[in-house]
Formats: C-alpha cells, sequence, structure tokens
C-alpha cells in the first residue's frame, strides 16, 4: 500500500486535472511522470499528485511488469474504465460518490484523512472549525505519522475536498460559512450507486456472509450509513430501494432486521448505472 498521508504532494482535488490524468493513462498506461507531465500540460508535482489521486479514488491502480514493480505501469479498474466510456469529465453525480466511496473506504490506497473525516468525525458533528477537525485528526494518526506536515494538510485537503465546486461540492457533504464548517444533508445518487457502496463494503469486509443486521449497514465503518452520512430512516429508505430492486432482501426477527445480499458483483450495479 502508497502513501496514506501526504500522497497528493499539496494539489488539491480538482476534477478538471484528475480528467485529464484518466484520459491520458487510458491511452498510455506505461506512461512516466514526465509523459503525464506533458499529456497534462502541467509539472511533474502536479503529474505525481494527481497520478496518486487516480488510484486514491479508485480510478486506477499501479501494476508491476510480469514479476517486478520495477516498471510499473497504469491500470484501469472497472469503475475506472466505466467511467472513461461514460462519464469521462467526471461530472456525473454517482460518478462523484463512488470518488468520495474510495476516498473514505480502505482497500488498495488508504486516505487518512478523508477516512477519518467520513468515518470517524462527521456522523458525530452538525458543525465545526477547521482547527477542532485538525486537532481530533492529529490525536488520531500522531503516533502513526511519518511525515509531519501532513497532520495539518491532510485535514485541511480533505475538508477543502467537500467545500469547493472543483472538486466534490456537489455531493453536499459539507457547506462552509466563514470559518465554520457544516454537516448537511447530502445529496444522493441513484440506488444503483449506494448498492455499489453496500455491495462492494460488504464484500470486502463481510464475504463470509451474506446476512447482516440492520443495524451495521447504519454504524459500522465504510458502511452506506457512514459513507453517506445517512441517518436511521434514510438507510432504511436505501435498502427499501434496493429490495424493490431484487439486490436484497429484508427480514424482521425477534431481535432487529436483518438483510441478505443477492449473489453478484458489485461492478455489475456500476455497468447498469452507467448503461442506462
Amino acid at each position: 500500500m502508497g502513501k496514506t498521508m501526504g500522497f497528493f504532494q499539496n494539489f488539491n482535488l480538482d476534477l478538471r486535472r484528475l480528467s485529464d490524468a484518466l484520459i491520458y493513462i487510458q491511452d498510455n498506461p506505461t506512461a512516466s511522470q514526465e509523459d503525464l507531465a506533458h499529456g497534462m500540460s502541467v509539472n511533474k508535482p502536479v503529474a505525481a499528485g494527481f497520478s496518486a489521486w487516480l488510484r486514491h479514488t479508485g480510478l486506477a491502480k499501479m501494476v508491476g511488469n510480469g514479476d517486478t514493480l520495477a516498471k510499473k505501469s497504469y491500470q484501469l479498474t472497472q469503475f475506472g474504465q466505466l467511467v472513461a466510456r461514460y462519464d469521462p469529465t467526471l461530472a456525473n453525480l454517482g460518478t462523484q460518490w463512488i470518488l468520495h466511496y474510495y476516498l473514505s473506504v480502505k482497500r488498495d490506497e488508504a486516505s487518512d484523512a478523508w477516512y477519518v473525516l467520513i468515518n470517524h468525525y462527521l456522523p458525530f458533528q452538525t458543525n465545526f472549525t477547521g482547527d477542532k477537525f485538525q486537532a481530533y485528526f492529529e490525536n488520531m494518526m500522531e503516533t502513526d505519522a511519518k511525515n509531519r506536515s501532513a497532520l495539518t494538510k491532510d485535514p485541511a485537503s480533505a475538508l477543502y475536498t467537500y467545500v469547493r465546486p472543483d472538486a466534490l461540492a456537489k455531493l453536499h457533504i459539507l457547506e462552509k460559512q466563514n470559518n465554520t464548517y457544516l454537516v448537511s444533508r447530502p445529496n444522493y445518487p441513484s440506488p444503483l450507486i449506494v448498492g455499489y457502496m453496500l455491495f462492494d463494503w460488504w464484500q470486502h469486509r463481510f464475504d463470509y456472509t451474506n446476512t447482516l443486521r440492520f443495524s451495521q449497514l447504519c454504524n459500522e465503518e465504510e458502511s452506506i450509513g457512514r459513507i453517506c452520512l445517512a441517518d436511521v430512516s434514510q438507510v432504511r429508505r436505501f435498502i427499501t430501494d434496493l429490495t424493490g430492486l431484487g439486490y436484497l432482501s429484508f427480514s424482521d426477527t425477534q431481535h432487529e432486521p436483518v438483510n441478505r445480499l443477492r449473489q453478484l458483483q458489485a461492478s455489475s450495479l456500476l455497468e447498469r448505472y452507467y448503461e442506462q
């Protein structure tokens, strides 16, 4: 796993630049950082930063040539391939929710500040200042931090992600008024996008079972309750929609409701979403 702090080389998420990087490596998977910089019309540090953003948002990964990683090349993920085909400008709301999802979970690449913000901090806040989140992040990460400057820069960049129109402000996760951040009511995506996030999380964290309690869908780290900042009633609406589409079944038990997952690959929901 690559860097989890300071991965973006001090260049905040910018969807236009991320789109440029995606389009270039789609056609040039063996591009060097110099090649990517030339293709994006930026300098090498910016290209390095957006190479990392491609990986941390789940669009691409780095693979070795044969048995070695000495000669690396880019490989678009299934998500990246669909986006490159159907939404290369990254303008679609569903696409942006999946970018947010991958920033907020731990997969091939982890993004610590985004993970902490979404899974640990925002679910318990209504308003706060950037300094308060920075202090919270420092307290959680200080013993693990090798890049000391990232303790300041990463939480600021995570907050920036959700209030800037050139990033993920369209999700309405946060609003900023003067120096205060307000936790907003999100602009929720299609049930198929919610379903993809649910299936992917379930298959990574609970692949040994097709049954989970409703409270787990609301409160576990990386669950749709946490990723979507959704309360119990909203999660129930998500589940009702997905049950209606045939992806889940729902049962009331003596203790609490349980949900059963249909045996499908998460990517099939993304394919259905983009093909529509």
